[in-house]
């Protein structure tokens, strides 16, 4: 029932804003929960890769970032995209990330794996959340869910998508970080 509320709540959504720095609409919903800045707000860290906006017709906002990573990092974090809070958290509340994913030049059965997840923003950089995404060619909804430990600020913790883990494509959508609250049990939350 909650994934499919998820997915209706972000295939609703209806973008006007720049690629990099896109933003909700207001309203009332599941998006109402959003702790970062929905849509294709990424930063990228790292070397030896390059993104650039690309159309995305059927996600909402029908935008993208297109990531080629050149070379396989020593290790899958090497390279990364990331999504920032702009919302405090509470201590014991549940955080659900859903972010849209594709492998563009995979084929038809085939999938990447990228680990993805929410993760404190500075060292020691502690885990909320984290899973592995198995990405194939068309786009689909990937999830991670857990509870946060403690209160933390705007800005100390962030989704992230490690893409080093290859050489390889990536596209990634709209990336959105929800505050599900302290009731909600981080296992009755979708997942992959």
């Amino acid at each position: 029932m909650i994934r499919i509320a998820v997915a209706s709540a972000m295939a609703g959504l209806c973008f006007a804003t720049p690629v990099l720095a896109q933003s909700a609409p207001a309203g009332g919903g599941l998006l109402d929960k959003a702790v970062n800045q929905p849509g294709t707000s990424w930063n990228f860290y790292g070397e030896k890769y390059k993104a650039k906006a690309t159309q995305a017709p059927g996600i909402p906002g029908d935008e993208a970032v297109h990531v080629a990573v050149a070379a396989k990092g020593a290790n899958p974090w090497d390279i990364g995209a990331t999504s920032a809070t702009v919302k405090p958290v509470q201590a014991n509340d549940t955080m659900l990330l859903a972010v849209y994913l594709r492998a563009p030049d995979a084929a038809e059965g085939q999938t990447i794996d990228l680990p993805i997840g929410i993760g404190e923003a500075a060292a020691p950089y502690g885990v909320l959340a984290q899973d592995v995404a198995k990405v194939g060619p068309s786009w689909k909804l990937y999830y991670a869910a857990g509870r946060a430990g403690r209160a933390y600020a705007p800005g100390a913790i962030r989704a992230t998508v490690q893409l080093a883990g290859a050489k390889q494509v990536v596209e990634l959508g709209p990336v959105f970080l929800l505050d599900m609250g302290a009731a909600q049990d981080p296992a009755k939350l979708p997942h992959n």
